[in-house]
């Protein structure tokens, strides 16, 4: 397969360093995905990061020489992609992915947080949203695998809603959806999302990467 080049594009935040540039372990890859019907349903029911809407998350790690995002996906449960591919759109789709990084204030240990990540790999998505069962979506992967790894502080899940902010009913898709994988629909259950967790103050956005 060919792998394509990971371009860094824009920087988001204050800090304009060259080191900031630089991949670390433990840096947070936030996907903003347009043209799907599912990813546009979440932007609709969460709030968005200025004008950024994020529809998944994962966690960036190096396994050997090679750049990884441990994520929970749809189709594949909890894995590990190559970075070059996390961001490539399905045909039709506009996707944009953007690195964020915790503030030094908020420390976590790299070797815990990895091996929480690993010790997931291949558990099914959570198609139910339940925060309680060993299924993983990608939000609760993501901070499941800090709070492992002695951060606690850095994010806070809340109630979540599937309601769309404009009409206050369930938004169609949510309630196809739930209906389609067999569950009630979670409202108001404890739970958390990709634009929340880019909203947190412990969260630095960092810059933009092109694929």
């Amino acid at each position: 397969m060919k792998y394509l080049a990971v371009i860094i594009v824009i920087l988001l935040n204050t800090c304009n360093t060259n080191s900031a540039r630089k991949l670390r372990e433990g840096d947070i890859l936030f996907r903003e995905t347009r043209n799907n019907a599912l990813s546009d349903a979440i932007s609709d029911v969460t709030d968005s990061t200025g004008n950024l809407r994020f529809s998944h998350v994962g966690v960036l790690i190096k396994e050997g020489k090679r750049w990884m995002v441990v994520e929970a996906t749809h189709g594949k449960g909890v894995c590990l992609t190559p970075i070059e591919l996390f961001g490539l759109p399905a045909k039709g789709e506009t996707v944009r992915v953007v690195l964020g990084r915790l503030d030094k204030r908020y420390k976590f240990d790299v070797k815990r947080l990895k091996a929480y990540g690993r010790q997931q790999l291949n558990k099914p998505y959570d198609y139910a949203f339940d925060w309680n069962d060993s299924a993983m979506y990608c939000s609760e992967l993501v901070y499941k695998m800090f709070v492992a790894a002695g951060q606690r502080d850095a994010f806070s899940p809340n109630v979540m809603t599937f309601k769309n902010a404009s009409t206050g009913a369930f938004d169609p898709t949510w309630v196809e959806y739930f209906d389609r994988h067999g569950s009630t629909i979670p409202e108001g259950e404890l739970g958390i999302n990709p634009n929340a967790m880019a909203a947190s103050k412990a969260v630095h956005l960092l810059f933009e990467i092109r694929y």
